[in-house]
């Protein structure tokens, strides 16, 4: 599902009364101004930010700009949703003219219903199952160690792991869902959603990964577009980089293979076995060899090696593999998702 959006809409109107953030020089003069974000309520005392942008030297602005969750503003949760980027904004866009009292023109509406406009965040997840909730953190205690992307390791935050933590580029962030419900704050769910019990039993032994791409990496892909980001398209975008992650099965080697490694790699599996860096011990050359011929094994000696034991820890490439978990029909049954969403995602 989509779990986030920011876009810059085309829209010519009068700026929205939401102050400003000011920069005065020490003589009294003005070095800038900055509009505020307004926050505007949605379903259940969510809410999202706009704000407005540009000026056409009438006194108008040019743009609106868009910043929150347009699942949860809709439905008022972002327990599962939409991956139809197009629709959820225009939905979202003609509730927010309606609450803000902006009037758009034919032309204005007929670019946002057709996703003509600049998406500058896309934050896209699924759920994956697990055999219980115990079974989620312990995937997460262990992908803190043996898990890498590009950005390098996690970051693990009260059992959240966040890969790229700061880019401005992309990150990917693993939680566990219920875990998160329970923490309570802006992530509990509204009485009238949390009364249903199904929902708490579906949700038990789910594993959420999400995929957040940014400005400018969405230009480096060539996908600022919204009619760009198709359910297919952020479906293929969202394999790609979570396939990506650094995620050796890890499987220590049994005496029949130990003895049949060849004698070359004996001494570096120990002391990769060990829990030592190798990448500081040995020539990169041999250590590039020793990798490749290592991985065949199931052993990356590029994620060094944790001596906890997690031997009850699902492997990681496993899960990511798997088919990500459908969506319960009593959430289309009782209408808590929005219209576009599919029944099989």
């Amino acid at each position: 599902m989509i779990d986030w959006i920011a876009a810059m809409i085309e829209l010519q109107h009068p700026p929205l009364d939401s102050g400003a953030v000011v920069c005065i020089e020490a003589d009294g003069t003005v070095a800038w101004e900055s509009p505020r974000k307004m926050h505007v309520r949605g379903s259940y005392e969510s809410s999202i930010h706009v704000r407005s942008i540009g000026g056409d030297g009438k006194g108008n602005a040019t743009h609106l700009y868009i910043d929150g969750n347009p699942s949860k503003w809709l439905q008022g949760h972002n327990l599962v949703g939409s991956d139809d980027l197009v629709a959820l904004m225009w939905d979202t866009f003609q509730r927010l003219c309606g609450l803000v009292d902006l009037n758009p023109t034919d032309i204005e509406k007929q670019k946002v219903r057709a996703g003509r406009y600049r998406i500058t965040r896309v934050d896209y997840n699924r759920m994956f199952e697990l055999p219980s909730r115990a079974d989620v953190r312990s995937w997460l205690r262990a992908g803190e160690f043996k898990c890498k992307s590009r950005h390098g390791r996690p970051v693990n935050n009260r059992g959240t792991l966040t890969f790229g933590k700061g880019s401005s580029h992309w990150s990917i962030v693993c939680y566990c869902k219920a875990d998160e419900l329970n923490s309570g704050g802006s992530h509990k769910l509204p009485d009238e959603i949390n009364e249903h019990p199904e929902i708490h039993e579906w949700l038990d032994n789910k594993l959420r990964v999400e995929l957040r791409l940014r400005s400018k990496k969405l230009k480096a892909l060539d996908l600022e577009n919204a009619f760009q980001l198709t359910p297919a398209v952020l479906w293929a975008q969202y394999r790609q980089f979570i396939g990506e992650l650094d995620m050796s099965e890890q499987i220590e080697l049994n005496t029949e293979q130990l003895m049949a490694l060849p004698s070359k790699l004996v001494g570096t599996y120990m002391l990769w076995k060990q829990g030592h860096d190798l990448s500081e011990m040995i020539a990169k050359a041999t250590y590039y060899r020793h990798r490749t011929e290592l991985m065949q094994l199931g052993i990356d000696i590029n994620i060094r090696c944790d001596r906890r034991d997690d031997s009850n820890v699902i492997p990681m490439i496993r899960i990511l593999e798997a088919k990500p978990a459908a969506i319960p029909a009593f959430f289309f049954d009782r209408g808590l998702i929005h219209q576009s969403a599919r029944r099989a995602c």
